[in-house]
């Protein structure tokens, strides 16, 4: 993943205003949810995790930078390849959490059966609802990472199964619990800084797939594959680029992000279209490259108007690197999981709202106290006759704030959202992004495989995104 080109005029509602993010990080109060669950817990949560790969392991050490504000330990892990799961084990240790390893997930449920309280589910899609499944029937909570399952069938299952054992199922789209996002929510909803929405848009785009590679020592043998439904090493180890394995990266990346137009607009979509292709990489079996366009409804003041989205993926270009836009009537937000990156512009013609009243009070305090520091610093320079001066191409008229501010942290991204959980587990909680959630989700994003796949436009029906 590429984060580091700004260069898309979509991503860069940019003036000189925007770069004096930090200064005023501490102007608008923290926006979220903290709805308490019915539940009470004890107080120690005892934490398994199954699939110790890359994003087994950031969540592990996300829930590790928790663990000073939210008790728990971790006290077993599995993983079919021993090379993660050693690694992994050894990590820990350093932590003072010392686990039990497995390499079989049936074999951890069976051991320590009564000894956990919650599972961490990181495995390839095509296991989630396998292994989500049978951690809820165990008596184990369960923080699922997304996409839920590479099926709608086994998805649902999923849900059902929930609500069948009473074991909370949190799915991983971590937006929903970041401090940004709900100040988005803010000011799109009660603020209304864009006035009606009338479209949004989103992109991820990377200047290559990733491709995992792995040392010939390693490899598991055949029959440990074969027994795990994999015929080759490339194919357990990139099983993002096989249909058997995944949703394919409108799964892997898009999901995150149609999940915040869904949240946003505060209903799933009612159509999807849809191109794509494996035009660069032909080798694999998922598209490279997709364009989606969406329509949902979008309730307004009494009134039901159609916003129509756009969502690009592309694996050719880093360009622009990942945002989510909203377009409406009177201004624009850009968001960004990239905290350096988005920002609010108003139209002209939009009438001074009192939020942009006391924004520019702030900015304009801080722009004099910089003034005041680069004059005394001796930092100030007079341009010369033959200085040549680069400006920036002329923005849209409007007026222009900074990224959406919230007090600073010292959070990873998926933090807030395993504290989420944790706190539910521990009924001081409701869950941001239940399986119910999660599956609307998953309903709009595989769609999008069909429509690519037939040529045609794919009409949802209410029901579909129900359990």
């Amino acid at each position: 993943m590429n984060r580091n080109d700004a260069d898309d005029k979509r991503s860069e509602l940019s003036r000189r205003t925007f770069l004096k993010t930090t200064a005023v990080a501490g102007a608008a109060a923290l926006v979220g949810p903290r709805i308490l669950h019915a539940q009470n817990k004890g107080s120690q949560i005892r934490v398994g995790v199954i699939g110790t790969g890359t994003e087994g392991r950031v969540l592990i050490t996300s829930c590790l930078k928790a663990r000073k504000a939210i008790p728990f330990q971790f006290t077993a892990i599995c993983d079919i390849w021993p090379y993660y799961r050693g690694y992994t084990a050894r990590l820990l240790k350093k932590y003072k959490q010392p686990v039990k390893d497995y390499g079989d997930y049936e074999e951890m449920l069976a051991k320590e059966k009564g000894k956990l309280d919650a599972v961490i589910v990181a495995t390839p899609d095509w296991v989630h609802a396998k292994h989500s499944i049978a951690c809820m029937e165990a008596g184990m909570h369960v923080y699922c990472e997304k996409e839920m399952s590479n099926s709608l069938a086994s998805a649902k299952k999923m849900v059902e199964t929930a609500r069948k054992t009473g074991k909370l199922l949190q799915i991983g789209h971590q937006r929903r619990s970041n401090p940004r996002y709900h100040m988005m929510l803010d000011y799109i909803n009660k603020r209304k800084a864009c006035g009606r929405i009338t479209n949004v848009s989103g992109q991820w785009n990377r200047e290559k797939p990733y491709t995992a590679k792995w040392s010939k020592k390693s490899e598991l043998d055949k029959a440990t594959l074969k027994k795990y439904g994999y015929d080759t090493m490339d194919r357990f180890r990139n099983w993002r680029w096989y249909k058997k394995f995944s949703g394919g990266p409108i799964a892997d990346l898009g999901s995150h992000q149609v999940d915040i137009f869904h949240w946003a607009l505060n209903t799933p979509p009612k159509s999807v279209i849809a191109s794509g292709g494996t035009d660069n990489y032909p080798k694999m079996e998922w598209y490279d490259n997709v364009i989606a366009v969406y329509e949902w409804d979008y309730a307004w003041e009494g009134e039901t108007r159609t916003v129509r989205g756009q969502y690009d993926l592309f694996s050719t270009t880093s360009h622009g690197g990942f945002t989510e836009t909203f377009m409406g009537t009177e201004g624009s937000l850009i968001i960004s999981e990239d905290a350096s990156k988005g920002g609010l512009r108003r139209e002209y013609a939009a009438p001074v709202a009192q939020w942009e009243k006391d924004f520019q009070k702030k900015l304009d305090k801080v722009e004099k106290t910089q003034a005041t520091q680069k004059k005394e610093s001796g930092a100030e320079k007079t341009a010369g006759e033959g200085d040549i001066k680069v400006s920036h191409s002329i923005p849209s008229p409007g007026r222009y704030y900074p990224p959406i501010p919230v007090p600073a942290q010292s959070k990873t991204e998926h933090q807030p959202h395993l504290e989420n959980f944790f706190l539910a587990v521990l009924g001081k909680e409701k869950l941001n992004c239940p399986g119910e959630v999660g599956y609307e989700t998953a309903v709009s994003i595989l769609r999008v495989n069909d429509a690519i796949a037939t040529g045609k436009r794919m009409e949802f029906k209410a029901e579909e995104f129900k359990v």
